[in-house]
């Protein structure tokens, strides 16, 4: 699984969060626009290794509000929309095939 990235802040603002993806869940830490990062906060539970890529792509749905993808071990690519409140609503798949890709850009 690949490690954190970086998306744009969830709440407005210049600052920038990171969506860290394990084994027990996805967790989100809020920039503070100082270099640090509020306490963690966790976006999805069951995570498990059922996933291995996750990228933060900025708003791809035009609604101003930062989204996610991700990709299962069988190759669907899933869209997580943003809901503007600090977290993402449930997933809609977006693509199938992509298990043979190293990682998503």
């Amino acid at each position: 699984m690949q490690g954190a990235v970086v998306v744009p802040h969830q709440l407005g603002g210049a600052e920038r969060d990171q969506v860290v993806p394990g084994l027990h869940g996805v967790r989100q830490d809020d920039g503070t626009g100082k270099g640090t990062f509020k306490a963690r906060v966790k976006l999805f539970g069951n995570w498990g290794g059922s996933y291995n890529a996750i990228v933060g792509v900025g708003d791809i749905t035009g609604d101003g509000k930062a989204d996610i993808v991700s990709r299962d071990t069988s190759g669907a690519v899933w869209r997580n929309n943003g809901n503007g409140k600090g977290s993402f609503g449930g997933r809609t798949k977006i693509a199938t095939g992509w298990q043979g890709y190293k990682g998503l850009f």
